[in-house]
């Protein structure tokens, strides 16, 4: 200003917090110097965003004291609305400093979470093309609403979230699963895409008030998934990357105890439905899934009806050449009101195009497929 008046310092103080909040972390100290109203404004924003070590000088051996120092730093233990962590150290690091680091990283979770921070973001690449190992210890808050995860390593431990009765978003990304279960009595809506599951074991899934699931391209072996009573929306989509194929090219159990994908099924001798059984409190569910997944072929002479389905859109497997999932869902969902598939190609010899496939089943509705891949 011409008059030299600063008028960004006479805005609230709640006001300036928020702004430091949409800084990186280093930018936000930075403004310290700018006046001595200035000097301790960082202290108290309710956001913290860390973003890597590139450019810093020294990388991650000067990066990881300035991170200690700022959560140590905070006013009067004034707690986090958010947390962001979104890390990239493995530029400078030798393979000796690698479990140091991830020590000094875990550390950094524990902190925020003792900050009564209410979300949390992390994401950190410490070696390339390996993720990062989480802590073998459960996270405990009862601040904690939303956790996204990426390129991290889980376990059994910091993947039961008992010990967070308030967390009800969770968002996985790109991550090692590397446990036999995933547990949360308060989580209410999940996303979990690009993960890699076990490849011969079934990882249990347990979220008794979900809402809403996404479950798209991961990896592995397709979980066993409780009970949903709350579920509204699902969405499921299986590509290539699965282990829940016959080598011998069936589409139930071969018998074939030397082929990986029937031997492992952990099928119906000991879960009558993996996957699709959760699935049937939802009013509107996307399904979609390549050919070879016989799980869900095998899941349907086990599943019960869907009592409340509404929407339905089937893509792939589940519009094959012979239609008998979709006449199972017509049979086994009362209340459904509109019905869209996606096949990837012409579902019969007569060459009749997709857009002009209709069916009509004997409760007399129609259902009209107006969309192709």
């Amino acid at each position: 200003m011409a008059s030299g008046a600063d008028r960004i310092s006479d805005l609230p103080e709640g006001v300036l917090h928020h702004i430091l909040s949409l800084l990186p972390a280093q930018d936000a100290v930075r403004t310290c110097v700018l006046a001595q109203s200035w000097r301790h404004h960082w202290r108290s924003a309710p956001a913290v965003r860390f973003a890597g070590c590139t450019g810093w000088a020294g990388g991650a051996y000067t990066f990881g004291p300035f991170v200690d120092g700022l959560l140590s730093a905070r006013r009067g233990g004034a707690p986090l609305d958010s947390c962001d962590f979104d890390l990239d150290v493995n530029l400078d690091l030798g393979r000796y400093d690698v479990p140091k680091m991830e020590r000094r990283v875990n550390s950094w979770i524990r902190r925020a979470l003792r900050r009564q921070v209410r979300e949390l973001r992390f994401q950190v690449s410490i070696t390339p093309r390996l993720p990062f190992s989480l802590e073998d210890r459960p996270l405990a808050s009862e601040h904690l609403t939303r956790l996204e995860l990426a390129t991290v390593r889980g376990n059994s431990s910091v993947l039961d979230f008992s010990s967070c009765p308030a967390l009800e978003d969770l968002t996985m990304e790109d991550c090692d699963v590397g446990s036999l279960e995933i547990h949360s009595p308060s989580l209410r809506h999940l996303r979990i895409r690009y993960c890699l599951f076990y490849c011969n074991y079934r990882t249990r899934m347990s979220f008794p008030n979900l809402v809403t699931f996404q479950f798209i391209t991961n990896a592995g072996r397709v979980p066993l998934l409780e009970s949903m009573p709350s579920l509204e929306t699902a969405t499921v989509r299986y590509d290539h990357f699965y282990d829940d194929r016959c080598e011998n090219g069936r589409l139930d159990d071969c018998g074939d105890t030397g082929c990986d994908g029937c031997f492992f099924y952990y099928g119906p001798h000991d879960y009558n439905c993996v996957f699709l059984e959760g699935l049937t409190e939802a009013t509107d569910l996307k399904l979609s899934a390549y050919p070879d997944l016989y799980v869900f072929n095998r899941d349907l002479e086990w599943c019960p009806a869907f009592s409340k389905l509404k929407t339905l859109v089937l893509s792939k497997w589940f519009v094959s050449a012979d239609l008998s999932a979709v006449i199972w869902f017509l049979y086994h969902a009362p209340l459904l009101e509109k019905l869209t598939l996606k096949p990837s190609k012409v579902l019969n010899s007569t060459g009749i195009p997709q857009e002009k496939i209709r069916i009509r089943y004997s409760a007399g509705y129609n259902f009209v497929h107006t969309d192709s891949t």
